[in-house]
């Protein structure tokens, strides 16, 4: 009789689920610096998304389709898997809006085009096919790159503080602990930071044009820094930002970071 109940009580006891890995786990973005400089017409979310799909590039078919599950999208991103609307939606226009403009050295040199070709989708996947003319940007196939973890980005809620990270990885060596240097020039600003031409100008276009340092510190840069210096996912630290003049004239910014081990070392 003892034995019948134990035997019972065992099978009654409930066991534990089975968590299956996500496939963009530990997921490197490993990207032409052209690519990561670039400007583009993405929203936040749409450049996540893109960079989910960037970091299975190797994964691609002879079509250059990659394919990544939609569990393990709407995981990594935040979204409703069930929602199938909404997340047609999100890749319809995160295909349609990967027209891309790289520039080059001088201002005549300049290449524009679409990143992204098609989009497909199963019940379980979510597939786009990769513009074949930008494969050698999208995989270690041209001489610089930039490189970042896909975990030290998804948790940005401002475009200004993704846009600001990558522009200075893609000037810096990666080594944890060692500081690193990296100017932003006053005619970057707007394309390293993602803004339209027009913001923080007072009377642009006309001669007596200025642009309001006070007012794009106080809701870009420094919103940014903070964002960057403050989730703990994210590998840098920001040590210092300084105004770069000559005079009274403005350059630009110098500013001073390191990356961060698991521990947060630095930070």
């Amino acid at each position: 009789m003892h034995e019948q109940k134990y035997e019972i009580e065992e099978k009654n006891i409930k066991q534990p689920e089975l968590k299956y890995p996500n496939s963009l786990d530990n997921a490197l973005i490993v990207v032409s610096n052209l690519i990561a400089r670039a400007s583009t017409k993405w929203t936040l979310e749409e450049t996540k998304m893109f960079l989910c799909m960037v970091s299975k590039v190797k994964t691609r078919d002879k079509d250059n389709w990659v394919t990544v599950s939609k569990k393990d999208l709407a995981e990594k991103l935040g979204i409703d898997a069930t929602n199938k609307p909404k997340m047609r939606e999100m890749f319809r226009k995160m295909v349609s809006k990967s027209f891309i403009d790289f520039d080059g050295e001088t201002e005549d040199d300049w290449m524009s085009g679409v990143l992204l070709i098609s989009i497909k989708s199963t019940k379980k996947d979510m597939s786009v096919q990769f513009n074949p003319t930008y494969i050698p940007l999208l995989d270690q196939l041209s001489s610089h790159f930039t490189e970042f973890y896909l975990e030290s980005i998804l948790d940005f809620k401002h475009m200004a503080s993704y846009k600001l990270y990558v522009y200075l990885v893609s000037w810096a060596k990666y080594i944890i602990g060692e500081t690193e240097k990296a100017i932003i020039p006053k005619n970057k600003i707007h394309q390293v930071f993602g803004l339209k031409e027009t913001d923080y100008w007072r009377n642009y276009g006309e001669e007596n044009a200025k642009f309001h340092f006070a007012d794009f510190e106080k809701k870009v840069l420094n919103p940014a820094i903070q964002e960057i210096n403050e989730l703990k996912a994210c590998d840098m630290h920001i040590l210092g930002c300084e105004k770069k003049k000559d005079g009274k004239y403005v350059l630009g910014y110098e500013i001073e970071y390191v990356f961060v081990n698991d521990e947060g070392f630095m930070k």
